[in-house]
């Protein structure tokens, strides 16, 4: 059962077609749990919101999660991955040093699995994941939060950053960064914990939790020789450096691992190259979906001495968000020569950015355009672009004003600059 149309869940559909389920759309009417042996809550429902969620509360109806129901399961060793940012890089990076590492048998472990938040369940892969494998799953907030209700945690727990994030999820940020915190949640002191950079409440819960165990704790560090990329920016550095971290904890030799990261190029929607044309560059990084990842984006495309001294033009916005533009509005406003604000978002975006403009005298003035939906932006950015230029694609905002993710969002952005 969904709120959402049939329409708008086409493609997950067309892969249930023949299990002969009943399918329930645009509502929850007439859905009665009690008479469920067991029900099984997407990670997407806020619960507090959810009135089918209190109706389960209310009948003691069973309940439980596919992220739960997996990691009871699951027979081999997990290295359990969260953060605010770059956790989908940093697995992806650390499942191509383990696979490498496991085809050269310089690992006890013949096989690795990849999945979680990073795309793919793994519950269809149950039947194959062997004892001596090693899975790499990647934790959101939301499917931790119920993590604690199976007194489950990974052998190995990563902590690639935590900041202030999802906030009209919580109530607060404790209850955000507890959240993400359930990832190192157990009365058994049998788990490391590699940890990046923290936000200073969040380190303090974090030592609280762990109290007089911190041994468990191994900080991620900056290495002593620069690591070789092919993938532009400082938050990059970091989520290879988290990488790094955990492969030393687990026994990959540091050489084989940073032979691994040369190869690695990248996850879709991430300052995704899309193609280049009459020297202009266009870049799709739909997964930005709050105003800080927009702000390292940019940061990211100065860092890459090609574009060091490009015009840049970006196209901004998406679903509304009770969060700070500030910073975000300050860097575009320094750095852009046009900004093209989009969806929802978009007129707060443009107001945010012009309000940086008039009280920082180091800003450029650039010019501000607001557009009602993507394709106008990219129709914008394709004639106002000129030689050398590069149009970013960074959103700063979640996708759901227009789009069912993030994914389908910067699928229609390739779309739409590859149509010529």
């Amino acid at each position: 059962t969904d709120l959402a149309s049939a329409e708008t869940l086409s493609n997950s559909l067309t892969q249930i077609a023949n299990l002969g389920a009943d399918l329930r759309f645009g509502g929850h009417k007439g859905i009665d749990p009690s008479k469920f042996d067991l029900t099984i809550v997407n990670p997407a429902i806020v619960k507090r919101h959810s009135e089918l969620f209190s109706r389960i509360n209310d009948t003691k109806a069973p309940w439980t999660t596919e992220i739960n129901l997996f990691c009871n399961r699951c027979p081999a060793n997990v290295v359990g991955v969260t953060g605010s940012f770059g956790k989908s890089t940093t697995c992806a990076m650390l499942t191509t040093i383990l696979r490498l590492a496991a085809n050269a048998n310089a690992i006890p472990h013949p096989k690795i699995h990849l999945g979680g938040n990073i795309g793919r369940s793994l519950l269809g892969d149950l039947d194959i994941i062997l004892p001596n494998d090693l899975v790499v799953l990647e934790m959101s907030n939301a499917q931790l939060e119920d993590l604690p209700r199976i007194a489950w945690t990974p052998d190995l727990a990563a902590i690639t950053n935590l900041w202030p994030h999802h906030l009209d999820r919580y109530d607060t940020e404790d209850d955000y960064f507890n959240a993400k915190l359930n990832i190192a949640r157990t009365r058994e002191v049998k788990s490391s914990i590699i940890v990046g950079d923290l936000h200073p409440r969040a380190e303090q819960l974090l030592v609280d939790l762990v109290s007089d165990h911190t041994q468990r704790l191994q900080r991620v560090t900056s290495p002593a020789k620069p690591i070789q990329l092919s993938i532009a920016g400082d938050h990059n550095q970091q989520n290879a450096a988290t990488a790094l971290t955990i492969c030393k904890h687990l026994g990959v030799d540091e050489g084989l691992a940073r032979t691994a990261l040369r190869t690695f190029r990248g996850l879709p929607d991430r300052l995704e190259h899309v193609r280049t044309i009459d020297d202009v560059t266009y870049i799709n990084d739909s997964k930005s979906t709050a105003p800080s990842a927009t702000t390292i984006a940019i940061q990211a495309i100065r860092q890459t001495p090609k574009y060091a001294t490009s015009d840049l033009i970006v196209i901004i916005g998406g679903k509304k968000k009770d969060v700070d533009f500030g910073d975000c509005a300050e860097q575009l406003a320094r750095s852009c020569r046009l900004i093209i604000c989009t969806g929802e978002s978009g007129p707060r975006f443009a107001e945010a950015i012009r309000q940086a403009t008039t009280e920082d005298p180091g800003c450029q003035s650039p010019r501000v355009e607001c557009v009602n939906a993507v394709p106008e932006a990219v129709t914008l950015s394709k004639s106002s672009a000129t030689q050398g230029d590069v149009v970013l694609f960074s959103p700063g905002a979640p996708s759901f004003d227009a789009y069912v993710n993030y994914v389908a969002r910067g699928e229609h952005f390739r779309t739409l600059v590859l149509d010529t």
